[in-house]
């Protein structure tokens, strides 16, 4: 694999993503089911899904700020550059 050196902003915007898509995922978590909120069991949560739903809306910026800047067309290897910008994110 080809050694590929993501730029700082680029990198930045992947961390970025990487805090946004934890939090989408931990208000996910904190929602009751669809299930129990149908069945009774559960109150909609009008608040947190509102959280949701703008944290959710921030994460696809990030993804599409991401695959829009101009480093990747100078890859050779989308993939193998994909792979590097992730290690390089989780360091």
């Amino acid at each position: 694999m080809a050694d590929f050196d993501p730029p700082t902003d680029l990198l930045e915007l992947k961390r970025a993503f990487n805090v946004i898509d934890a939090r989408c995922e931990e208000i996910s978590a904190a929602l009751p089911s669809n299930v129990a909120v149908l069945e009774g069991k559960a109150e909609f949560d009008v608040e947190r899904q509102a959280e949701l739903v703008e944290a959710r809306s921030d994460r696809l910026r990030l993804v599409e700020e991401i695959n829009r800047h101009p480093w990747w067309s100078a890859v050779d290897d989308r993939h193998a550059a994909w792979r590097a910008l992730h290690q390089a994110a989780q360091s």
